[in-house]
């Protein structure tokens, strides 16, 4: 994709311009004194955030609204070491081509089962003629404006289509049609993609035009050239082959179309199939999130780690303040992200001043 190349200034972080030099070596996995660090801390005495819209869609989708709490959330948030100055999440890129009965709830939007058999091809209904994709392009509309020389603004997620073919077509019953029927659920996938990349290319280009660089709003990425995000939940209940022969032809079409691409791997469950992503070459990027009941990222994981960065590959990371040391110490700091919580401007700078003197220090140490 292309984006305005420049040095664009950003209000509410001053030494943006060193923080995306440090960005660019992330991506390039070149030799560097520390990793890339994104700490953040709430600031005290901003005010307060609008008022929440009365219908649980305005909380999704009210282009006023939307605005006001991004200008509000970015003014009270320090942007320490490399985190991107970006808006919130906008979540309703889900609500794309979903049709009348997407489901906005106060936490989350919830896709309709619109697809009683994979017999026919799914009930979708993206592009030009969307009234989500109206809905979603006046939202950008008025967060670009508000966002000039204040903050960047983050692409739309859109829900892969390896998952959204699943929502569509029900949990339990989709993966009854996976064992069942591969070759028609792949089959379905391969139709789906065409209309899903011009979605998304579509709110890709309405923001490229008018900011420097690509954004993710979520975790915060930032990189000259486009860098496409992706996953797949459903991962975690399916085998390696399964994987195989289904996610990975939606991830083999995505990298062959963007080259580059950054993958969430969620949970203990999907670690299976780390060794089919690391054979992709154009899987730059590794974020493990171990999930809710599993020992948080740290000394656990040391070994996965080890093996994402064997392959030469980038590691992203959420860490808690208790063990970002043991990670600073014990992984190569080139093409390394960690990201915190902390609870000062001045606790993320002793972070980071500090990080070079711990880095790579015991690489090669045990947990």
């Amino acid at each position: 994709m292309d984006t305005i190349q420049g040095d664009q200034r950003c209000a509410c972080k001053p030494d943006w311009p060193a923080a995306k030099a440090r960005w660019r070596a992330f991506w390039d996995m070149a030799a560097t004194d520390r990793p890339c660090l994104d700490l953040r801390a709430f600031l005290p005495d901003k005010g307060e955030p609008p008022p929440i819209p009365p219908t649980l869609e305005g909380r999704w989708l009210d282009p006023d609204y939307l605005t006001a709490f991004a200008v509000h959330n970015v003014a009270s948030m320090y942007f320490g070491g490399e985190a991107v100055p970006t808006n919130p999440v906008i979540l309703a890129g889900w609500t794309l081509g979903c049709g009348p009965d997407v489901r906005f709830a106060e936490t989350t939007i919830y896709h309709p089962v619109t697809t009683s058999s994979l017999d026919e091809p799914v009930r979708w209904w993206p592009g030009p003629a969307d009234p989500w994709r109206a809905k979603l392009e006046r939202v950008y509309d008025r967060l670009l404006e508000a966002a000039k020389g204040r903050f960047l603004v983050g692409y739309p997620f859109q829900v892969p289509v390896n998952d959204l073919l699943m929502l569509f077509r029900g949990n339990a019953d989709f993966l009854t049609d996976l064992a069942e029927r591969p070759e028609l659920c792949t089959q379905r996938l391969r139709e789906m993609l065409p209309a899903w990349f011009a979605d998304q290319e579509h709110f890709f280009a309405m923001i490229d035009a008018q900011q420097d660089g690509c954004v993710w709003a979520w975790p915060g990425l930032w990189s000259d050239e486009f860098v496409m995000e992706t996953q797949s939940d459903m991962s975690c209940m399916i085998s390696s082959d399964l994987f195989e022969r289904y996610v990975m032809v939606e991830l083999d079409a995505v990298g062959e179309r963007y080259e580059r691409v950054w993958y969430h791997l969620d949970g203990p469950q999907a670690v299976r199939h780390l060794p089919t992503l690391l054979s992709r070459p154009y899987v730059k990027v590794i974020q493990y999130v171990p999930g809710s009941g599993a020992a948080e990222n740290g000394p656990a994981w040391l070994d996965l780690y080890r093996q994402v960065q064997a392959a030469g590959r980038g590691l992203d990371l959420y860490v808690s303040l208790g063990t970002m040391e043991f990670l600073i110490r014990h992984l190569r700091p080139e093409g390394l992200v960690l990201r915190c919580g902390v609870h000062s401007p001045e606790e993320a700078q002793d972070w980071i001043d500090k990080a070079p003197r711990l880095a790579g220090r015991d690489i090669g140490k045990g947990k």
